[in-house]
C-alpha cells in the first residue's frame, strides 16, 4: 500500500466575505488556506481539492478568488475548484480543475445554467455536486441530459443526513450505469456501506473526501481533525491495498489527469476547428477517403463545422487530433457518420475515446460501413453494435441500443 493520499474535498475562506450580516448559513465553513495547508503536514496528507465556501450569502468571485490565491502559492499542494458564475470560462483559462454546486446553500437552478454545464463538459473538467434531499438520483441524471460527458462527483455519496449511511447504496444501484459518476466519501457514517458502494460501482469511482472543517464544525469539536480516524477504518476492514490506494489517491489523479503527459479532451466542434479538421482528412490514404466517402461529403462536413453543430473533435492540448461526425434520424436514433484520427496519433485510444463519448449522448445509434473497412467494424463491434446483413458486399448497416 503506497498510502498516498489526496484528500478530494476541503473548504477554504473567509468570514469576511459574507455579504449579509443575517445570512441563513448554518454551519460556519471559515477556514484559512494556511491552516489548510499545516493540516496537510500534520497528516501526511499529499495534496487537497481546494471548494470555496458554496452559499448565496458569500460574494463568489472572493470566494474564487481566494482559492485561487491558496493554489498559486502552493500549485503542489492544492487542487482549485470555483463556484459557478458568469466568470466561469475565464476561471477555467486561469486554471481552476474543476468546480462546486450545492443546490442547497446556492440555490441554483440547473436550468439555468445549462451553458455553464457545457462548458465544463467541453473543457474536460469535473463538477462536485450536493444535491438537495430528495431525489437526487433523478438531481443527477438532469445533469447529465443537458452534459451528458460531464463527470459528477457526488458529495458525500448523496447521503441524506450527516453522519449517516442514508440512500448511498440506493444512489450507487441506480447510478451503476453512468460510468461518469463518481462517489466521494465525506462525512458518512458507516464504513461497511461505503464498501458496499464500492462493491456495487467498482473502486475506481469512489472518492475519499473529508470536507473540513463541515465535520469539525458541526460537531463543535476542540481537539485538532485527524484523518486517522477516517482512513484508519479501510486498513481495519480487511479491504485489499490496492483498493485502498485507489480510493484515497489513484482515482482523483487520474480523473483530473494529474499525472497526465498527453491529456486527451474531446469538446464539441467550433468554427475556428475547420483547417485542423481539414488537416486530419488531408493526411488518410486513399483507400480510407473511399471508406468515407469524402468526395461527395466533403462540402457537406464544411457546412456543418461552421454551424457548430453534430460534429466533435478529439484534442491533446491544443492540436486536434481526431474527428467525430454524427446526424439526428427518427425514433431518437443517430447515425454515426464518420470517425478520423489524425494518422500521428493513432493507438492512442482516441477512437474509443470518442466513440465512448458519442454513446453517452446517444443511447440509441446507427452505422454504416463499407464492408472491407476491417478497422471500422472491428470498433464498431467492440462498442456493441449488432450488424442487421452481417453478409452484405457493399455496406453494412449497424445498430445499437442501451436502456
Amino acid at each position: 500500500m503506497k498510502m498516498k493520499i489526496i484528500d478530494s474535498h476541503i473548504h477554504v475562506g473567509l468570514a469576511s466575505f459574507c455579504t449579509k450580516p443575517d445570512s441563513e448559513q448554518l454551519i460556519d465553513l471559515s477556514n484559512t488556506y494556511e491552516n489548510t495547508l499545516e493540516l496537510l503536514n500534520n497528516n501526511k496528507i499529499e495534496r487537497a481539492v481546494l471548494l470555496p465556501i458554496p452559499h448565496k450569502d458569500f460574494d463568489c468571485t472572493k470566494c474564487n478568488d481566494y482559492v485561487f490565491e491558496a493554489y498559486t502559492k502552493h500549485p503542489d499542494r492544492f487542487i482549485p475548484f470555483c463556484r459557478i458564475d458568469e466568470n466561469l470560462s475565464s476561471n477555467i483559462l486561469r486554471g481552476f480543475k474543476g468546480a462546486k454546486i450545492h443546490l442547497l446553500y446556492e440555490d441554483i437552478d440547473l436550468k439555468k445554467i445549462k451553458k455553464q454545464l457545457k462548458i465544463l463538459e467541453d473543457a474536460g473538467l469535473p463538477i462536485i455536486f450536493h444535491a438537495l434531499f430528495k431525489n437526487k438520483v433523478k438531481q443527477v441524471e438532469d445533469i447529465l441530459k443537458i452534459a451528458p460527458n460531464l463527470n459528477v462527483i457526488l458529495a458525500h455519496m448523496g447521503r441524506g443526513h450527516i453522519y449517516t449511511d442514508e440512500d448511498i447504496v440506493d444512489n450507487a444501484v441506480r447510478l451503476k450505469k453512468y460510468e461518469n459518476v463518481y462517489f466521494e466519501t465525506s462525512t458518512i457514517g458507516n464504513i461497511d456501506s461505503i464498501i458496499k458502494v464500492f462493491d456495487i460501482v467498482g473502486d475506481k469511482r469512489v472518492l475519499y473526501g473529508s470536507d473540513y472543517p463541515f465535520g469539525v464544525n458541526w460537531f463543535k469539536g476542540k481537539a485538532p481533525y485527524q484523518y486517522s480516524s477516517e482512513i484508519d477504518l479501510f486498513a481495519k476492514n480487511d479491504i485489499d491495498f490496492k483498493v485502498i490506494d485507489s480510493i484515497l489517491y489513484d482515482n482523483i489523479v487520474r480523473l483530473l489527469d494529474l499525472n497526465a503527459e498527453n491529456k486527451i479532451r474531446i469538446r464539441r466542434v467550433r468554427k475556428s476547428d475547420f483547417e485542423q479538421i481539414a488537416d486530419i482528412f488531408s493526411n488518410i490514404n486513399e483507400t480510407e477517403k473511399k471508406y468515407l466517402a469524402l468526395e461527395a461529403k466533403s462540402s457537406l462536413i464544411r457546412q456543418i463545422i461552421k454551424s457548430e453543430s453534430h460534429c466533435y473533435v478529439a484534442c491533446i492540448d491544443d492540436k486536434i487530433v481526431g474527428f467525430m461526425r454524427e446526424s439526428g434520424r427518427p425514433e431518437g436514433y443517430s447515425l454515426l457518420e464518420e470517425i478520423v484520427v489524425h494518422k500521428d496519433f493513432r493507438s492512442l485510444g482516441i477512437a474509443t475515446r470518442l466513440i465512448k463519448y458519442y454513446h453517452n449522448i446517444f443511447r440509441k445509434s446507427l452505422a454504416k460501413t463499407n464492408a472491407n473497412n476491417n478497422t471500422m467494424i472491428l470498433l464498431l463491434q467492440k462498442h456493441g453494435y449488432k450488424a442487421a446483413n452481417p453478409n452484405a458486399q457493399r455496406i453494412i448497416n449497424w445498430e445499437r441500443y442501451e436502456e
